[in-house]
């Protein structure tokens, strides 16, 4: 229900991966004059993981993610090992679209995460990253669409690129694009719009020091005075879903757990698919040579990602029997800068008991406090019902977060022990990101979960306080 006193319209410019570090070298050179302008600065925590469709499905409902049951881009099942890719039909909770439509406010969503297929609104949703491609009903209204193709509009880099300067390339094409199309999308009548831009992510984990990292924030800040000038009593905030930092050291939680007993293999380590000349690399070489290369637009990301690079994945580890179940305890898959640890239990029809299960969660949280204690190495560590709750359905049983910065986590099945080389990308994801308002918002402590409230309160829409983890950064005065 919505109550009396209607709002002015309010304007969200989500730039992934934001964080100050990177942006106040450019603020302090005047280069971000429309960043630069807001009142108010601050951190906005995220979620663990602090991955893009994780921390967007906790903004979207308030909630963290043992109530959204979002912990990756994939969901590995309680009762087997079948891992999915997850879209809206597997996110919990009612999310904010829907609460506002609810509520006669007229929305537009372009680009969030955890929104394909979209849902029917009073207004607009652009899918995002887990739409299959441009071919798929990504918009609502459907003829939208049409539209947005015509003027070329694109989701996300492809699955397939392998060299950084290709990725860079393609993600500021599609961020020219993603801004031509809001720029169309931004003269229809709404009360509430919110845009994510993923190129400055991309950026900075391919190109985290080149200048690139400056000329997409510029375009996005270029784009946060476009809509002040269109719109200039609306209320604008600059978000971000998690920070990037510079990664340097790659700790393997797989072989950590092969070596402390826990993890078995039945065969070599070589990607199967890899010994056959199945990788990414080889599939995009073909394709320039054969001049097919623009079939990559159309390869979904889900399935760029199952092809192989040089290691072996979690997911094909699986799918062609590398793990020996008859013995292996416990096994890792890897999200951003976190290790999610599950456990070969007889639910799984593995061999951990469940009388035998908090115990194992308990010794290898204990083991992995005790490594990187001995090493200096900032972690957070935590069983399921610690981090998500004794009820979160598909949570891993153990996370390992490496807070400390410069190190990042690899789960891939190798035999370069625990210390792997750097991957291509130069930076991931941390905790920290940002939010920029002139409201009169309570910033201290602000998280990624309190936006769903906050955003109820300042259009006036009734709710529980109890259907959320976050609270309204309102205080009673601002209101």
């Amino acid at each position: 229900m919505l109550k009396d006193n209607k709002k002015k319209k309010l304007i969200i410019v989500a730039i992934d991966g934001g964080n100050f570090p990177v942006i106040n070298p450019f603020l302090e050179k005047k280069l971000l004059p429309n960043l630069a302008s807001f009142k108010h600065k601050a951190n906005l925590i995220s979620v663990i993981p602090p991955a893009t469709a994780v921390a967007w499905a906790s903004f979207s409902t308030g909630n963290n993610p043992g109530k959204t049951e979002i912990y990756d881009f994939t969901l590995v099942d309680d009762f087997s090992w079948k891992v999915e890719f997850l879209n809206r039909k597997r996110l919990q909770g009612k999310p904010l679209w829907q609460y506002l439509s609810e509520a006669g406010v007229k929305s537009c969503f372009i680009n969030l995460p955890v929104t394909y297929p979209p849902d029917e609104i009073n207004g607009v949703i652009v899918s995002g990253i887990e739409t299959p491609s441009t071919m798929c009903q990504y918009t609502y209204p459907s003829d939208l669409k049409d539209t947005l193709n015509k003027l070329g509009y694109e989701i996300e880099v492809s699955g397939l690129k392998e060299k950084k300067e290709d990725i860079v390339e393609e993600a500021e094409n599609i961020l020219d694009k993603r801004i031509r199309a809001a720029k169309f999308l931004f003269q229809r009548d709404f009360d509430f719009f919110i845009v994510l831009f993923r190129a400055s992510d991309i950026v900075q984990h391919f190109a985290w020091d080149k200048p690139v990292v400056e000329e997409v924030h510029k375009k996005i800040d270029d784009f946060i005075g476009y809509v002040r000038k269109k719109d200039p009593n609306a209320e604008v905030m600059v978000i971000s879903d998690h920070g990037i930092e510079k990664i340097e050291k790659v700790f393997n939680i797989n072989s950590w757990l092969e070596q402390e007993g826990y993890l078995f293999t039945k065969i070599k380590k070589a990607s199967i698919l890899s010994s056959l000349g199945i990788t990414r690399k080889n599939i995009f070489y073909f394709l320039e040579k054969t001049k097919l290369n623009f079939l990559i637009r159309y390869i979904p990301r889900s399935l760029g990602k199952k092809i192989p690079v040089e290691n072996i994945s979690f997911e094909e580890a699986l799918s062609t029997g590398l793990i020996d179940m008859e013995k292996t305890r416990a096994v890792a898959k890897r999200s951003v800068k976190t290790a999610q640890i599950f456990l070969n239990d007889t639910d799984r029809k593995g061999i951990v008991k469940k009388e035998e299960e908090e115990i194992i969660q308990k010794e290898i949280k204990e083991k992995l406090e005790k490594f990187f204690d001995e090493r200096g190495i900032k972690a957070i560590i935590q069983t399921k019902a610690e981090l998500y709750g004794e009820k979160a359905r598909f949570a891993p049983d153990v996370t390992l977060y490496l807070e400390e910065k410069t190190y990042e986590i690899s789960a891939s099945f190798t035999d370069k022990g625990i210390w792997v080389p750097l991957g291509k990308e130069e930076a991931e994801h941390c905790l920290s990101g940002i939010i920029l308002t002139n409201l009169g918002l309570n910033l201290n402590n602000a998280r990624i979960i309190d936006l769903a409230p906050t955003i109820l309160d300042y259009f006036k829409v009734l709710y529980k306080k109890d259907s959320f983890d976050g609270r309204s950064l309102f205080d009673s005065k601002s209101l």
